[in-house]
């Protein structure tokens, strides 16, 4: 019997009071969305709380829901992605990681503008603005 071993990673739609949506470009090019890995000994929402912080800054945000967990197998490895919608409560400027060159607040009507690392992404964003 063979096992599959499972990589869990997390994104936040994070929403301005304008209903507007702040995405991230990665240095690749690719747009997507703040998050990523948990790392041993850590729960989800400090995961979620250092990787936003880390990639935008934002220290305040208020969870408001899970929007998504999707699944895929990429080299032999499984992976789920979760993805909460959260309302900002605070921020005064965005400040990028490494990992990012840019970032911009995204409104429905724009997310076809942008190339998104996944197509996913940009239907979890459209699901948590309608």
């Amino acid at each position: 019997m063979t096992t599959q071993l499972f990589k869990i990673t997390q994104n936040i739609i994070i929403q301005n009071q304008e209903k507007a949506v702040l995405i991230l470009k990665h240095k690749t090019g690719k747009w997507l969305l703040p998050g990523g890995k948990i790392q041993k000994d850590e729960s989800w929402i400090e995961a979620l709380k250092r990787e936003i912080k880390e990639e935008t800054k934002i220290a305040e945000f208020e969870i408001k829901k899970i929007l998504d967990i999707d699944s895929w197998i990429e080299d032999k490895t499984g992976y789920y992605v979760v993805t909460f919608v959260a309302k900002i409560l605070k921020v005064d400027k965005i400040t990028l990681s490494d990992e990012h060159i840019d970032y911009v607040w995204a409104r429905f009507s724009d997310l076809d503008n942008y190339d998104f690392w996944h197509e996913n992404i940009k239907k979890r964003i459209k699901k948590a603005l309608l």
